[in-house]
């Protein structure tokens, strides 16, 4: 079954501050693990009052951290898969704590990327565990099974990407949620090869 990169269609990127000191250490949900604890110390900040109104009308917020998902996607992604965790986090702009969104981890991590089809430079030396980074970066074609059980991943190449399945994508676009974008690809060089779906 194909995925998809699932993304905002407004870039939500320095919206929110992670205060990764007196936080979980962030790389700890790029792990692909599942938290056996139920509560986790996760702060978050908005730096700029003004962005106040666009933080609580999102449905993710991108930050140095764990992606935050608003209650309205949470309650379609939860209702859709049982392979995600969600966390409450302190959430504030000056003194006002911010209600409505939880911190996502999802506790899989998937090959997804077609090598052959991708444009790429290696950042190390390790032939086990490579790092990549991505000029344009094309999804495998069967990332999903139906014998895995699995509708949400982690990018095993690029862990800060989440994709999805087709059926979590067709569970998004039917509950009608505004402000997403679906792709197979994501491409940062002048080409511009990246097709996005958006609700």
């Amino acid at each position: 079954m194909k995925g998809y990169i699932i993304n905002t269609t407004k870039n939500t990127y320095g919206w929110v501050i992670y205060e990764n000191d007196i936080s979980t250490d962030f790389l700890e949900f790029l792990k692909g693990r599942f938290f056996p604890e139920k509560e986790l110390p996760l702060f978050f900040s908005i730096p700029k009052k003004s962005n106040l109104n666009k933080v609580k009308s999102a449905l993710i917020l991108e930050s140095s951290g764990p992606k935050l998902v608003n209650k309205l996607l949470k309650e379609v992604l939860e209702a859709n898969t049982n392979t995600l965790q969600f966390f409450d986090v302190e959430l504030y702009c000056e003194n006002e704590k911010i209600e409505g969104f939880f911190a996502l981890n999802v506790p899989n991590k998937t090959p997804c990327v077609d090598i052959e089809k991708s444009e790429y430079s290696i950042m190390n030396f390790d032939v086990n565990n490579p790092k990549y980074m991505f000029y344009y970066m094309k999804l495998k074609d069967n990332i999903f099974t139906k014998e895995s059980n699995i509708d949400v991943t982690l990018c095993k190449e690029s862990p800060r990407i989440i994709v999805v399945s087709e059926r979590i994508k067709k569970a998004l676009f039917n509950a009608n949620l505004k402000g997403l974008q679906f792709s197979d690809s994501i491409d940062i060089t002048p080409q511009e090869r990246t097709i996005y779906e958006k609700i």
